[in-house]
């Protein structure tokens, strides 16, 4: 694969859950005067045009059922069902190879806005959850996560450092053959969104853990408390760890882990950073917190920390620009034990069935198509608050192809006009 990309290139690498997805990954993030762009699969193919016509990739590898929203691309190279395309532009110059790979910071909103990640990132972020969650070479994961989003892009690469065993599959957990192939593959783990795990309670995981299973990890936002208590006392009386971890994709992307150790006795904590990073709360001027049970917004410094945001292939040519430094927008505080607990966001960026969405980009989509609206994330719901008469329904319609949300998780309420300035 190597041998077909140019250097000084940029590539756009669409990701499925796919054995050839991971083979084509390795091969173009090994190659060292190459920035790789990732995508998932589930991004609608506007949102693909939007990055192409930003980005200009010099190449794109994507599944071969995408080659025909790619027509003016030649195709060099068929790999089983993947292939690379060389598209119509140039060798860009001045790139920056510091930026390594990017990753999107809201494929459900459909802004072109990446995160800029260096090796250097990845690789610390990497060989710190290999050491906290003693992944092996014996070791069995599965593909329960979307390989295009960061945190099982994560689960990947630690796997992969570490030499261990990835079970690579498009199965869901409501699929009886999921359910065989852990069994009959004795997989160690899996993780999970706050969605998923909702989703594994209803399907009587307790009935369902098998014996090989060693631990589970659980991050993209919150998990309800109900849930949080089934599957802490089923993975006490099985005998399984449960992680509760905090991440960001800026962070590369995982922030801290909860010893299961302090599970029940910090119960809902997000637990400390990790090794060789640190985590501080400041308040409103800026002050830094040390007391426990007082809110502050969330600043995380470390290695892993991101190199800035892109918004076109212009902003490849930078430099790092935050310098160590995450302003999560997140608010949080500590117990007693110095974990922390998330609280809140300061700002509109939501995570909605795993995915983080921007609700400021929806809120100007809808201003374009002429509705005045503000959006809030009320879990599983989103409330869209509007004071538009009788166009309820083209709200709900409109806001639910922009985000790629069922609208039965779409609520419209009305508003007077004051609540909008």
């Amino acid at each position: 694969l190597q041998k077909k990309i140019d250097d000084n290139s940029v590539s756009l690498l669409i990701a499925e859950n796919n054995i050839n997805f991971i083979q084509g990954y390795i091969g173009f993030l090994s190659k060292n005067k190459n920035i790789s762009i990732i995508a998932d699969e589930s991004f609608d193919n506007d949102f693909f045009n939007k990055i192409f016509n930003e980005y200009k990739p010099n190449y794109i590898f994507l599944p071969l059922r995408l080659r025909k929203f790619f027509k003016l691309c030649k195709s060099i190279f068929k790999f089983s069902d993947y292939i690379i395309l060389k598209t119509p532009f140039t060798k860009h110059k001045n790139l920056n190879f510091e930026n390594f790979l990017l990753l999107s910071t809201s494929g459900t909103t459909q802004n072109p806005k990446f995160v800029r990640l260096s090796r250097q990132n990845i690789e610390i972020n990497t060989k710190n959850i290999i050491r906290y969650l003693k992944i092996k070479n014996n070791h069995i994961t599965i593909t329960t996560m979307p390989l295009g989003y960061s945190y099982g892009l994560s689960i990947l690469n630690s796997h992969l450092k570490a030499g261990a065993k990835i079970i690579v599959t498009k199965r869901k957990i409501f699929e009886k053959e999921f359910w065989k192939i852990l069994k009959s593959e004795k997989v160690c783990s899996f993780g999970g969104v706050p969605e998923f795990y909702e989703f594994l309670q209803k399907l009587n995981f307790k009935k369902r853990v098998e014996k090989s299973l060693k631990y589970i990890t659980q991050a993209g936002g919150k998990l309800s408390f109900e849930s949080l208590k089934y599957f802490g006392k089923v993975c006490k009386e099985k005998k399984i760890k449960f992680y509760v971890m905090y991440g960001q994709t800026e962070a590369s992307p995982r922030i801290s882990y909860l010893d299961w150790n302090n599970f029940f006795k910090s119960f809902g904590s997000v637990g400390k950073a990790l090794t060789g990073s640190c985590i501080v709360l400041k308040d409103k001027k800026g002050k830094i917190i040390n007391k426990a049970d007082k809110a502050g917004e969330i600043y995380f410094y470390g290695k892993n920390v991101f190199l800035g945001y892109a918004n076109s292939f212009k902003d490849l040519s930078k430099d790092d620009e935050v310098k160590g430094e995450l302003i999560t927008g997140d608010i949080g505080r500590y117990d007693k034990l110095k974990n922390l607990y998330i609280l809140g966001r300061k700002d509109k960026i939501v995570k909605i069935f795993g995915k983080r969405c921007n609700l400021g980009d929806l809120e100007d989509f809808l201003k374009e198509k002429k509705f005045l609206v503000k959006c809030k994330y009320n879990k599983p719901f989103l409330e869209i608050y509007t004071k538009s008469i009788n166009e309820e329904k083209k709200i709900k319609k409109f806001s639910s192809e922009f985000l790629k949300l069922n609208n039965n998780f779409i609520l419209i309420r009305r508003k007077k006009s004051k609540s909008f300035k």
